[in-house]
C-alpha cells in the first residue's frame, strides 16, 4: 500500500461527510481557519471578507472543490474561497479548501 492509499484511507476512516454544490460527496478533516493560515492563503481584502467563523477543510486531492463552490457541512453552507492542492511529486496528496 502507497503513501497515497494511506492518505486515502485514513480520510475515509476519520473524515466527515460533506457535500459539494456539483452534487459530489466527499469525506475530510475541517478544523476552523485561524488569521494566520488566512493569511498564507489569501490577500487582505479577502480576510477581511470573512463575516464568521472560516473552516480549514483538507480532503481527498481528486475531490471536485473549486473556488465559489459551496459546501454544506452539518446543514450550514459554506463558500469555498480558495483550494490549494499539495503534492509529493507528481501525485496529488491532499486538497486543502478554505471556506466562509
Amino acid at each position: 500500500m502507497g503513501f497515497l492509499d494511506r492518505i486515502k484511507k485514513r480520510l475515509t476512516k476519520v473524515g466527515e461527510q460533506f457535500t459539494v454544490t456539483n452534487g459530489g460527496t466527499y469525506r475530510g478533516v475541517f478544523r476552523m481557519l485561524d488569521t494566520s493560515t488566512m493569511r498564507t492563503y489569501l490577500d487582505d481584502a479577502d480576510v477581511m471578507g470573512v463575516t464568521h467563523p472560516g473552516l480549514l477543510l483538507i480532503t481527498h486531492g481528486d475531490a471536485t472543490i473549486e473556488p465559489n463552490n459551496t459546501i454544506t457541512r452539518d446543514g450550514r453552507i459554506y463558500t469555498v474561497l480558495k483550494t490549494s492542492q499539495h503534492r509529493i511529486g507528481s501525485m496529488t496528496v491532499v486538497k486543502i479548501a478554505l471556506l466562509a
